[in-house]
């Protein structure tokens, strides 16, 4: 009953913003947002921060209107880029790498950017949901997990990137270390001490996440397209007749969609994962129950379907303690959570029960939302697929220009540019030697919260990590089955490896 009570407040909620000023709004921030998204390193975060001003003077439910459609909006400009140009905008766009840019360069751009769209829909439709059911009994789940279990959550989703990132998992293995280490440069926030910054002032403050992504993405696709401009010519051209998928593409990934979108939500609730992780594992989970995993890397629909459906039902997850405990688990939730406070309210327990008008409508919008970016992208596919149509020697230096303004535009900063440069030639060496960068980038984007759950974890059960596992017994299941996966993962790659050496 209370179920049904829910729904029937959603639909209040969506005839509430019905409006001609509220589908107004939420079109232009859907525009907006799909535009400035488009832009490599500004990312959701950025957008929604850049655009909040913007809604200033409208009453709140129609600004938080057109901040869901400038937030959505982002999301799927995000992975225009990361399909066209392999240049993902933030972490959760990586993945979409893996595969969106192959079908590109096999001309079918326009079918990767339409199951990118569908795919977000669907996962949010799922999403929206979850959301709707399971908001106050699912915040308080996600509030029992505490440092013990973000350690181990963690640790198995490196161990995941080791092997989903890269077929040779030593490989995979190295490039994850790196990402670690990298992730240590700066100031430790717990001793108080400097950790590979050589005496540089601007090292202190680490290594902007959002310029490395840029100069191991960006500059690296740019040196790539000057050492080897012949092959990259694959890129112009794309098939008219191919820019929407097909029944049987529907066919193929309809279980994907709904598999990733459970999984996505799921993820979503917990604090500190988000988006980011529940992509790979979802990437994961799919090869593995794919029948064809070797078409996984080389442009596979399903590739790109399960990270999109997976992020956009996350972002759902991720509101579920925002909008009933008040509490934001990730940078583009907290800047969400200062657009509520700006306009005068406050995200929490009492928010559902003194302004249901506003939850349920900003729930209802969220789904508008979606339907509108929608039906305002899949017309434009054509137009953002015709991109890889332009002359290589036009195109490269527009790119050059989009990355180098993203990577100033972040801080400011000259000496981001510096480090976006060296970035870009680490990458691309790394690259030449077969190494997998979306690990090298995620693992550095976990270091922080890595970290601090490890710290956190050694500070409360005193050095006894075993005592950990013992007395929160979810994180000891989660770290030995990382464990047994690992084992597990690092057996069948020496039983290939030395099947390979006898064959020969």
């Amino acid at each position: 009953m209370e179920i049904l009570s829910s729904f029937i407040l959603l639909g209040k909620g969506i005839l509430s913003c019905l409006t001609l000023q509220n589908l107004l709004c939420c079109t232009i921030g859907s525009l907006i947002g799909s535009l400035i998204g488009v832009l490599p390193g500004i990312g959701i975060s950025g957008t929604v921060a850049i655009l909040l001003p913007v809604t200033y003077g409208f009453d709140p439910l129609t600004a938080l209107i057109m901040l869901s459609g400038i937030y959505f909006g982002s999301a799927y400009g995000g992975a225009i880029t990361s399909i066209l140009i392999n240049i993902p905008g933030e972490a959760t766009s990586i993945v979409t790498c893996f595969d969106g840019n192959p079908l590109a360069k096999k001309g079918k751009g326009g079918k990767a950017l339409s199951i990118s769209a569908i795919s977000s829909f669907l996962g949010g439709c799922i999403g929206i949901i979850g959301l709707t059911i399971f908001a106050t009994m699912l915040s308080r789940v996600a509030l029992q997990f505490g440092k013990v279990e973000f350690f181990a959550i963690i640790i198995f989703g490196l161990v995941l990137l080791t092997t989903v990132a890269s077929k040779n998992m030593l490989k995979g293995l190295i490039v994850v270390c790196l990402g670690v280490l990298i992730g240590c440069i700066g100031l430790d926030e717990v001793f108080g001490s400097l950790r590979f910054t050589f005496g540089i002032v601007d090292l202190f403050k680490g290594v902007e996440f959002v310029t490395f992504i840029m100069g191991v993405y960006g500059i690296t696709e740019l040196l790539f397209a000057i050492a080897g401009e012949e092959e990259s010519g694959e890129i112009m051209n794309y098939s008219k007749s191919d820019l929407y998928p097909t029944k049987s593409d529907f066919k193929a990934i309809w279980k994907t969609v709904v598999r990733c979108s459970c999984l996505g939500f799921g993820m979503g609730l917990i604090p500190g994962c988000g988006g980011t992780l529940a992509t790979f594992f979802a990437y994961g989970l799919e090869r593995s129950l794919s029948k064809h995993p070797e078409e996984f890397g080389e442009g596979s629909i399903v590739g790109v379907a399960a990270p999109e459906a997976t992020n956009n039902a996350a972002v759902y997850g991720s509101m579920v303690p925002l909008l009933s405990l008040g509490i934001p688990f990730s940078s583009s939730m907290a800047i969400m959570m200062s657009a509520f406070i700006v306009h005068g309210i406050t995200p929490g327990p009492l928010f559902i029960t003194e302004h249901p008008d506003l939850f349920w409508g900003l729930i209802g919008s969220m789904l508008i939302g979606n339907i509108i970016l929608l039906i305002i992208n899949l017309p434009f596919v054509g137009i953002w697929a015709s991109m890889l149509k332009v002359n290589f020697s036009i195109l490269m230096p527009i790119i050059t220009m989009v990355t180098f303004a993203g990577g100033y535009a972040i801080n400011g900063s000259v000496f981001d540019l510096g480090v976006m440069v060296v970035c870009g030639f680490f990458g691309f060496f790394l690259n030449v030697c077969g190494y997998n960068m979306a690990a090298l980038a995620v693992s550095l984007f976990l270091c922080g919260t890595l970290e601090d759950a490890f710290v956190g974890t050694m500070t409360l059960y005193k050095g006894n990590l075993l005592s950990a596992f013992i007395d929160r017994p979810i994180g000891g299941v989660i770290f030995l089955a990382a464990v047994i996966f690992f084992l597990y993962s690092a057996g069948k790659n020496f039983y290939n490896f030395a099947k390979t050496k006898n064959t020969k």
